[in-house]
């Protein structure tokens, strides 16, 4: 997230109008439509920024990747791929190595360097050469990993739902502690927690007793070989079930240990949440992915996630380390579509303002773009993921290290550009949900940040312009609102990232932006209009 100079003050007039007005008992009004061919409906809506911050705050290291293990093995995190993707997005981000094939890769570290991987390895062996080039790239961008080590092959092979599923490599302890002590070796501070299985849940009947025991089996192994390092863990990384059951029993069996045993062994609280799904027969659509009714359960899924923190008495950060727009690989059509900038964008800020830490989206990082593979193909591990971040367009693209920003980026990209803070009530009712989506954040400067986001589709014949009036403390007279908008004649649909800018701007095949994002002047005296499918990021200075 940025800092913006204070050079940048602008001394405006008293009142500012931004946004649009509620209508009392409706909470959303249709103004009449203007004259002319091209003109669209307004819906007016009026916010109110008087109120002092929450207690929900928006930090520095928010937002990050999930990238598969098998990613990792097969060399993809480096510099000359990844340092300029993760740098435009600044440098404080988190890289969580993990998710499914993290039982599925074979560590080749100490005596086990030169052991041959069994067939069931089909994520490919991690080694040290994997390990130099991961700390090249923390190196040059300022971020720092979360590291993900097997679990299927370590518990009683009885507590596996279906062991013919994935079939895991007997991975050891002992081979596990080589890893760490290599990874902790390389990266030193860099590396912030051990994770310790994906979505122990989805793939074992531990309980969450038992899940809890186990991670701690882990912690004193990690001890044991590592006494000075004080290592702490990420866990239970359960799955992207709306309720919080998993968690809360995982929290009661560490609070059962002692009020300091959850601090004492974990870095993180991790939960997995996906907006929709694409897994067996199901299917999202963009309509779901904006709709109210996604919001709403993800706001009570995260709502559910602060408690916990809660009855932890924050000593222990919550976070989502897994997340996306749809599960099993993404939703063509939609999570590589426009939408997803606007949703991307939305879930962080959502997310953050409902108390959780971090929000680290998965994603393949070394893909030609459609180069969608089969979950029984061997290269399904590193296949293209219809929510990733990136993709080259073809091969050569890929081994020239050129990846084209996917839709999901710019709504990463869009969200650096705010500062941390203290979020603030804008009053937005559920009701108006629909068609707009409104954040305040008073930064540490003491200026306010607002976020507007027109849902709505602006391929659908009855989408209408949101104008905001925004009710704001007095001294602050201006500012000025930075754009992301989408050209491409298809709406929320559309496949074109080509037509994406922010404030004007895109993201290179390099990784870079081919120019800083530009703001505008607010209107002193006129209310802002949010067109169908764009966001307004507004900074008004004291």
């Amino acid at each position: 997230m940025r800092t913006r100079p204070k050079s940048a003050r602008i001394a405006k007039p008293a009142v500012l109008a931004l946004a649009v007005a509620l209508v009392a008992g409706s909470g959303v009004a249709l103004a009449e439509p203007a004259t002319g061919e091209t003109a669209r409906a307004e819906t007016a809506f009026t916010l109110d920024a008087h109120g002092s911050p929450a207690g929900a705050e928006l930090t520095t290291g928010m937002q990050g990747f999930s990238v598969e293990s098998a990613d990792f093995a097969h060399g993809y995190l480096t510099k000359e791929l990844l340092a300029e993707r993760l740098k435009t997005l600044g440098p404080n981000g988190v890289l969580r190595l993990g998710g499914y094939s993290m039982d599925l890769v074979w560590p080749a570290f100490g005596p086990y360097a030169d052991a041959s991987a069994p067939a069931q390895a089909i994520g490919g062996n991690v080694d040290q050469e994997d390990l130099d080039g991961l700390k090249k790239l923390l190196d040059a961008t300022g971020w720092k990993v979360t590291l993900g080590v097997p679990l299927k092959s370590l518990i009683d092979q009885a507590k596996l739902k279906n062991p013919a599923k994935d079939p895991a490599p007997q991975v050891t302890m002992d081979q596990v502690i080589e890893e760490v002590k290599a990874v902790r070796a390389t990266l030193g501070n860099d590396l912030l927690s051990v994770e310790v299985g994906n979505e122990y849940d989805n793939v074992t009947t531990l309980t969450p007793a038992e899940m809890w025991n186990t991670v701690k089996r882990y912690q004193a192994a990690i001890d044991d070989a590592l006494p000075h390092a004080h290592l702490k863990m990420t866990g239970p990384s359960a799955n992207t079930a709306l309720t919080n059951s998993v968690i809360d029993g995982f929290a009661d069996a560490a609070l059962a240990d002692g009020s300091n045993a959850p601090k004492r062994t974990l870095a993180e609280m991790a939960s997995h949440l996906y907006a929709g799904s694409h897994c067996g027969t199901s299917t999202a659509t963009m309509a779901q992915l904006m709709s109210p009714d996604t919001y709403i359960k993800a706001r009570t899924k995260l709502q559910g996630i602060r408690a916990v923190g809660d009855k932890l008495r924050h000593t222990v950060p919550m976070t989502l380390n897994e997340s996306n727009s749809a599960s099993c690989s993404g939703q063509p059509g939609v999570s590589d579509a426009y939408g997803s900038s606007l949703w991307a964008l939305d879930h962080l800020l959502e997310t953050a303002q409902n108390g959780v830490s971090r929000l680290l989206f998965h994603t393949n990082t070394a893909a030609v773009c459609g180069d969608f593979k089969p979950r029984d193909s061997v290269d399904y591990p590193i296949s293209y993921r219809y929510y990733g971040a990136f993709c080259a367009t073809d091969q050569s693209q890929l081994d020239e290290h050129q990846l084209s920003a996917a839709p999901l980026y710019y709504g990463l990209w869009a969200f650096r550009q705010l500062p941390e803070g203290h979020f603030v009530d804008l009053g937005l009712p559920d009701e108006a949900l629909g068609k707009l989506r409104a954040y305040g954040i008073r930064g540490q400067d003491g200026d306010l940040h607002v976020v507007l986001i027109n849902v709505q589709d602006p391929a659908a014949a009855d989408a209408t312009d949101d104008t905001v009036n925004l009710n704001l403390p007095h001294g602050f007279p201006g500012g000025r609102q930075t754009t992301l908008a989408s050209s491409a004649a298809g709406g929320l649909s559309s496949l074109d990232t080509a037509a994406i800018t922010l404030g004007g701007a895109s993201v290179t095949p390099a990784g870079t932006s081919d120019r800083a994002p530009r703001s505008t002047r607010l209107p002193s005296d006129a209310p802002i209009t949010v067109a169908p499918g764009t966001a307004q990021i507004i900074t008004i200075t004291r």
